[in-house]
């Protein structure tokens, strides 16, 4: 308990605790988000279309934002950038068509200079041999405090309607924004900023961002590159099928929003259960080893999920998939913390993001700490085509994400390998 409390402080803790605020208002628009754009009008290829308007808006900012957090104060950006979006929430709540949820979508992906700099403050506010512990209990302790949250948007959009639910809750997140931005400003530390850190004409930063991205890719030892292939698969079918989990329950296997919203509120459970758990393996058996077998474990539920038939059939594979994502949460950001030295995260992390792997069926859509300016390209394409992939077969999306995961446990296991303690 002592050395979790040695963790769970200063940074980690203030980003912790604004997570939890997200729990409590965005996350819980995340699940039924596709529901909301078909109530707007929108179809399953629009869908798709809306989802990968954040993505393409972030290709063109991350690498600017990457340059940005390694010379400037990494805190200002978060900070900076926390009000701005705060106000972009009110074109989801106000929305009257679902071209207005896209408007919303695109403006969010201007707003991504946040990630790199968070990403890059995290990683170095973390002990080195903590890095699992201290990945996992970022992400439990918001979703112990979450737990309910599907339950409650389940409830929502089925007693109110998916239309009146949505407003009133992006409403909410409006708010929770402001209140997330104000606490970064007053609470996060950095490290003093190296002399010369923030130096440099716009020009001079616009030039040396999109430059610094190839010279970020060509640079990467290989391990790095195998690594950023599973991310890029990761990201590719995650968007691919992400939109489509609550479309595909409600209208093939014949659930109501409230028992989707059940589902997730079991899975809840066994992810809060498992994180910190995780955690400790990710650290004591290695982050290869963990994710290997995470992988090739993901892609059993993915391959059956289209054959469910039922509540309890769909329980039972979504509490597998979030026992593989309880490892793979935890194992692939302390991979990437330990594999890129500290100099270099925030245009690295500007690439390929914090290092996400996992199977998101919570929905939310492309964008967060896990994506960067790489990643954006999957992204855009598996969204759009997503829609297209659905609407010609509703089980594609997921043969084709469960056979992906196979493949990726196979170039972990073959291709990832330790990285250089050195890097920290």
């Amino acid at each position: 308990m002592r050395s979790l409390r040695e963790v769970m402080r200063g940074n980690l803790l203030v980003f912790t605790l604004g997570d939890v605020m997200r729990q409590l208002s965005m996350f819980i628009t995340f699940p039924f988000f596709s529901l909301y754009v078909l109530a707007l009008g929108g179809s399953n290829v629009d869908i798709g279309i809306v989802n990968a308007l954040r993505p393409l808006a972030s290709l063109f900012i991350y690498p600017v934002a990457g340059y940005l957090s390694d010379r400037h104060s990494r805190v200002r950006i978060i900070t900076t950038t926390g009000y701005f979006t705060s106000f972009i929430w009110l074109f989801f709540a106000l929305a009257r068509d679902w071209r207005m949820l896209a408007i919303g979508n695109l403006l969010l992906g201007l707003m991504t200079f946040y990630f790199p700099a968070a990403n890059a403050l995290m990683a170095d506010s973390l002990p080195p041999d903590r890095r699992g512990v201290g990945y996992s209990l970022w992400i439990a302790v918001p979703s112990a405090v979450g737990i309910m949250t599907p339950y409650i948007g389940g409830y929502l959009t089925t007693y109110m309607g998916v239309i009146p639910a949505m407003r009133i809750l992006y409403g909410l997140t409006l708010l929770m924004g402001l209140a997330i931005a104000t606490m970064n400003l007053k609470l996060l530390k950095e490290p003093p900023l190296e002399e010369g850190r923030g130096r440099g004409s716009l020009l001079k930063v616009l030039s040396s961002s999109y430059r610094d991205v190839f010279k970020v890719i060509v640079s990467l030892p290989r391990s790095l590159k195998a690594f950023a292939l599973l991310l890029a698969l990761s990201f590719f079918f995650n968007n691919m099928t992400v939109s489509y989990w609550v479309v595909h329950a409600v209208d093939q296997i014949g659930l109501t929003k409230l028992q989707w919203g059940t589902v997730l509120l079991i899975a809840a459970v066994v992810n809060v259960t498992l994180l910190l758990p995780g955690g400790f393996v990710v650290d004591r058996v290695g982050a290869k080893r963990v994710l290997t077998f995470a992988l090739g474990l993901s892609a059993v539920p993915l391959l059956l999920f289209p054959l469910s038939r039922g509540f309890w059939d769909v329980t039972l594979l979504f509490a597998v998939m979030t026992f593989t994502n309880s490892f793979l949460i935890s194992g692939a950001p302390a991979y990437m913390a330990q594999a890129v030295p500290p100099e270099r995260r925030g245009r690295v992390m500007a690439t390929l993001g914090q290092g996400m792997l996992l199977v998101n069926t919570r929905g939310g859509g492309s964008g967060g700490p896990g994506m960067g300016a790489i990643l954006a390209i999957p992204s855009i394409i598996g969204s759009v085509l997503g829609g297209f992939f659905y609407d010609y077969n509703p089980a594609l999306p997921w043969m084709l994400f469960g056979a992906s995961m196979a493949v990726s446990s196979v170039i972990c296991g073959v291709f990832v390998t330790t990285p250089d303690e050195t890097h920290r």
